[in-house]
């Protein structure tokens, strides 16, 4: 793939406001000629002392996104007293199929080590949320490997392919993470709570998942706080991880054997994981090939550091030349 062009946002776009310590992990969808985007902050008086979940909106990705009412944001999803996510609940993947949304996010009950799991929330309109798998965790981390990073599983990444729902997560304790718990792993099942035949990608492809953690043995990028999206237009997942030079988009084959394309790079300042500007489904939006023949690839991360990760601002790149690469 070649650059064909490419922009940053002059501000930041997306704010929880002054009140707001940070604001990271974007998840963006794309909707009916507007942008929805919600992402992990955190704002006094709302829920418990940790992350909230908060949303805003706007009909330009290079413009401020704001609410209904005129404000930076709002607060749409916080902690439970008692759950497993009594504390903290970050790092949101949204996707919509049928007439529901779907919400992933990590959460935590406290500050402990390996406290960390993935749940998942539904609604009607992406603003009013209620726990779905009996308010359980539907991933936990493996404990196949103790390491320093202590983090656990979290910062999901979802999408819908195929009739399965397909999740890609951080998992500081499986067996296929790096030395620093750096990796990404995925699983899929035919329903949105995981509990139906549910899938891990492992060396020899997807397999039944067991009783047995060590399953989580193959990263598919070396890499925390991850997005994905299947670009229709490729045939392949794109993967937005941060790499030194900015944002790097890593593309895998449907099956997982190979790198189709060449990685494209969205050279920048960042701070933690960015938001693939994506459609309802975890696609690439519909126009995702203009009439020249450029793939589009947009997205919002963080780009400051205040001390906490903030700032977010939107970028985006045009590729040109995407014939696949030689096997």
């Amino acid at each position: 793939m070649h650059v064909a062009e490419q922009w940053r946002s002059e501000s930041v776009v997306a704010s929880g406001g002054s009140a707001a310590p940070y604001d990271y992990g974007p998840t963006v969808l794309a909707e009916a000629g507007r942008y929805r985007a919600w992402w992990c902050s955190q704002l006094p008086g709302i829920g418990p002392d940790g992350d909230d979940v908060l949303h805003a909106e706007s009909d330009d990705l290079r413009g401020d996104f704001a609410t209904a009412g005129g404000a930076s944001a709002v607060p749409v999803f916080n902690g439970r007293p008692g759950g497993f996510d009594a504390m903290h609940t970050c790092d949101p993947s949204v996707l919509k199929t049928g007439d529901r949304y779907y919400l992933y996010y990590t959460g935590a009950a406290g500050d402990h080590a390996h406290g960390n799991a993935i749940g998942v929330a539904s609604g009607p309109d992406g603003l009013a949320w209620r726990r779905e798998a009996a308010g359980e965790p539907i991933v936990t981390p493996s404990a196949a490997v103790r390491r320093s990073n202590d983090y656990g599983a979290g910062q999901p990444s979802a999408l819908y392919l195929d009739g399965w729902f397909y999740l890609m997560f951080t998992d500081t304790t499986a067996a296929g993470a790096g030395w620093n718990g750096a990796g990404q792993f995925v699983q899929r099942a035919r329903d949105p709570a995981f509990t139906d035949r549910v899938q891990a990608l492992t060396q020899s492809g997807f397999e039944p998942v067991g009783p047995d953690p060590r399953i989580r043995g193959r990263s598919v990028v070396d890499a925390f706080s991850a997005d994905w999206m299947w670009v229709d237009a490729l045939q392949a997942f794109a993967i937005a991880h941060q790499t030194a030079e900015g944002t790097t988009i890593t593309f895998w084959d449907r099956g997982f054997t190979r790198h189709p394309y060449e990685p494209v790079v969205l050279p920048g300042p960042w701070q933690e994981g960015p938001g693939l500007v994506r459609a309802a489904d975890g696609h690439a939006p519909v126009s995702e090939v203009d009439s020249r023949g450029t793939v589009p690839i947009e997205l919002l991360r963080a780009t400051t550091a205040n001390p906490a990760p903030t700032g977010i601002r939107s970028t985006g790149v045009g590729v040109s030349e995407v014939d696949e690469l030689d096997d």
